[in-house]
């Protein structure tokens, strides 16, 4: 369990594009899951400290993950059809973080339900025929839609295990609106819609959209290319206005130095990224 506070300021690089200061990894295939957690000021109640992630390292086992991480990336790289999100750059539009490159950029796909930030309404409020899981080639739709299915149904049971609460938020009224809904669980479809992002470099957002209570479950896939610093690059997940405790009786030199003391840790020149393995002296 690792402790972050509310920094305030979001983490961001001159251009306005994000970084990580802190990164937190996986201390050896022992550790089986993480859990994010923060403390709500001037509360002493049992709601005090609240969950900002949990992170299971093997939520899907290898064999799946390497199956979907093929398909996908084949899928996608021949028929997707990218969505253009406000995300994509910094704020003045000037950074390159998805390459200048068209065919071979970062690109993110959406696939599912989902609301239209430029309609203000359902994405398909407007479509005669939805096509859900739409790609350049009509014909692969229905294989990619059996995937994503199948995929959703073993996200959905291992979120259901992790977080019950806010998965029973999130399939209260699936039955109202089930063809909205993506998967096969039978205890309930928490989801909507799935965004695939590949190789895309998300600029911080905020999904206003969500389900109050509920939860945003992300499946990371690695290629054999992609290995934990100092190997290789790697990819990170960031939470951009948390920062590791360093007010009151958690001073950053007593902290850090007492809950860091015997992990492995990292500094990057090029950003100020401080690695952080995370093991049992992060109890």
């Amino acid at each position: 369990m690792v402790e972050v506070e509310f920094g305030g300021k979001e983490a961001v690089t001159s251009e306005g594009c994000p970084i990580a200061k802190w990164v937190i990894r996986r201390s050896s295939n022992e550790e089986k899951y993480l859990v994010i957690y923060r403390r709500r000021a001037g509360h002493v109640c049992y709601a005090t400290l609240l969950v900002t992630g949990i992170v299971s390292w093997e939520g899907i086992n290898f064999d799946q993950a390497k199956e979907a991480y093929i398909f996908l990336t084949s899928v996608l790289s021949q028929w997707g059809v990218p969505t253009q999100r406000q995300c994509s750059k910094n704020e003045k539009k000037t950074c390159r973080c998805q390459g200048d490159d068209p065919e071979t950029c970062g690109a993110s796909f959406t696939f599912g339900c989902s609301w239209s930030l430029f309609y203000d309404a359902c994405k398909f409020g407007r479509s005669v025929n939805a096509r859900k899981f739409k790609l350049a080639d009509g014909s692969k739709e229905a294989e990619l839609e059996d995937f994503l299915e199948d995929l959703t149904t073993n996200v959905g049971a291992q979120y259901q295990r992790l977080a019950p609460l806010a998965f029973s938020n999130q399939t209260r009224y699936d039955a109202t609106a089930s063809a909205c809904r993506i998967g096969r669980n039978s205890s309930g479809k928490p989801f909507s819609g799935v965004t695939a992002c590949v190789d895309f470099c998300t600029h911080s957002h905020y999904d206003r959209h969500n389900m109050d209570d509920g939860a945003t479950v992300v499946v990371t896939l690695l290629g054999d290319c992609v290995r934990p610093r100092p190997f290789g690059e790697e990819q990170l997940h960031v939470l951009p206005l948390y920062q590791m405790p360093t007010g009151g009786e958690r001073q950053a030199g007593v902290y850090l130095n007492e809950k860091y003391a015997s992990s492995s840790s990292d500094v990057n020149s090029s950003n100020g990224l401080n690695g952080l393995s995370s093991s049992s002296s992060l109890s």
